[in-house]
């Protein structure tokens, strides 16, 4: 994995993600982002996707809304993992996704927030799966999971990593998102709990007594719009926060041998022995 490091005097001082303006050749994005483990956002990256075109939350309840979802809720708009107990920080319930557009989505201030997070789209929302298309980087056999994320402005999801590539497409709405290289992981701090992949710092207000070498952490940040397609590679960390309601798909799949070489092998080698298992297929 190679990544380019700031730094040490430009510690802190957020840095930008890289941005295209057209979409990048195969061949150019597996060695110049997939193969350098190195995120890109492509602007007007899915602009050519039907769902780009025509969904909102009141056409998804139109198409989709008798399917069941799960939906989380939190009293403090913070969804993510318990960095202490590994457990998650939110409740779940199971209703429709026409309920939860109609009467969950838009709450006041200082309500209860709901979230519409990884919703497995070709399990439960199959219907969707007309509206996109993978991008040409992605191969078909590789895919994790391809997920729904339905929510209000003001959610955030707290700093993680994940052990797959991630395609973050958004469709609608505006989120930004503060971002760390796996090799920052040592500042970071990471829960030696069952959310092995969940920072204990919170970013926006660290306590610095506790996690001093969070002082010197280098901080990527971006800001994607509807029809932009963010390209989060595995081990990078990310918190993301909706700035509007909006809506997301994101593609998981699975990296190549040599990004999964770095600072976060060995807490993930369970799930990659799991997964190359699953891979191999019955004996």
């Amino acid at each position: 994995m190679t990544v380019v490091e700031a730094t040490k005097s430009d510690a802190r001082k957020p840095m930008a993600i890289e941005e295209l303006t057209t979409l990048p050749s195969a061949e150019a994005f597996r060695r110049d982002y997939m193969a350098r483990s190195r995120p890109v956002v492509i602007r007007g990256g899915i602009k050519d996707w039907p769902a780009f075109r025509d969904w909102s939350p009141e056409v998804l309840a139109e198409k989709v809304g008798g399917n069941e979802v799960l939906v989380q809720q939190s009293p403090t708009a913070i969804f993510g993992l318990d960095p202490e107990l590994g457990g998650p920080r939110y409740q779940e319930i199971t209703t429709t996704l026409g309920e939860y557009v109609r009467n969950m989505m838009n709450v006041d201030e200082g309500d209860i927030r709901y979230y519409v997070q990884r919703a497995n789209i070709p399990e439960r929302l199959p219907e969707l799966m007309e509206d996109f298309s993978l991008p040409s980087y992605v191969e078909a056999a590789k895919v994790y999971l391809i997920n729904l994320w339905l929510g209000p402005a003001g959610n955030v999801t707290t700093l993680h990593y994940d052990t797959p590539n991630n395609f973050l497409a958004h469709i609608r709405g505006r989120k930004r998102l503060k971002m760390f290289s796996p090799w920052q992981a040592r500042r970071l701090y990471p829960c030696r709990s069952k959310a092995y992949n969940m920072s204990q710092v919170n970013i926006d207000d660290p306590d610095l007594e506790k996690f001093p070498r969070f002082r010197d952490a280098q901080m990527y940040e971006v800001e994607i719009e509807a029809g932009d397609l963010l390209f989060i590679p595995t081990y990078w960390w990310h918190q993301v926060y909706s700035e509007t309601a909006g809506i997301s798909v994101n593609i998981w799949w699975i990296p190549l041998y040599r990004q999964l070489i770095g600072p976060q092998l060995w807490d993930n080698i369970p799930d990659i022995a799991r997964e190359l298992l699953n891979r191999a297929g019955p004996r």
